[in-house]
């Protein structure tokens, strides 16, 4: 059985999903923006990011994957991919739902770059800095949080716990060690 803490309740996450989409539009102002999602765990993010930003914007998808359980595995697969005609010449916002090694967003920069957009930027809801082991960014970031295992609003387990309207630590109970 497993306890979840709850770290960040769904009001906290709404107000700052909405000064992100706030953000983002002092950039790019009523110019079009392509924004991709990384599925399956940003979706909950970008879809509340989206409804929140003033401007013209598009939405792409793309599915990668590193984690298997609690770890992550150190190897991306890219499972779903994004035409160049849908980003060449295009201000591209890559949408995370969280960075830790740094890995995944590399990937994802250097595969968008090789399509020629106008601009590109990222923005991630959490950043793990202390787990960085390629040396990138995000653009914007929600929350900076410590080396926590975290669910909820799009983030699993196992594929578990997606739902949740908040962002929560899994913790283990003494029953499951």
């Amino acid at each position: 059985m497993e306890n979840i803490e709850v770290l960040f309740n769904e009001k906290v996450i709404n107000k700052k999903v909405k000064e992100l989409a706030s953000e983002l539009y002092d950039i790019y102002g009523d110019n079009e923006v392509v924004f991709i999602c990384t599925l399956k765990g940003a979706v909950f993010f970008a879809c509340d990011l989206l409804k929140n930003y003033k401007g013209d914007a598009r939405m792409e998808f793309l599915r990668v994957s590193s984690y298997k359980g609690m770890e992550s595995t150190g190897k991306i697969e890219l499972n779903l991919s994004i035409s160049e005609e849908n980003i060449k010449n295009k201000n591209v916002v890559i949408i995370e739902d969280i960075v830790d090694t740094g890995n995944t967003l590399s990937f994802l920069c250097d595969y968008i770059n090789k399509m020629n957009p106008k601009s590109l930027i990222t923005c991630t809801l959490l950043d793990k800095k202390i787990k960085r082991v390629v040396d990138i960014d995000p653009t914007y970031t929600g929350f900076v949080i410590d080396d926590l295992f975290v669910i909820g609003y799009g983030l699993d387990y196992d594929e578990k716990y997606r739902n949740l309207p908040y962002i929560g630590v899994l913790r283990k109970t003494k029953k499951d060690l």
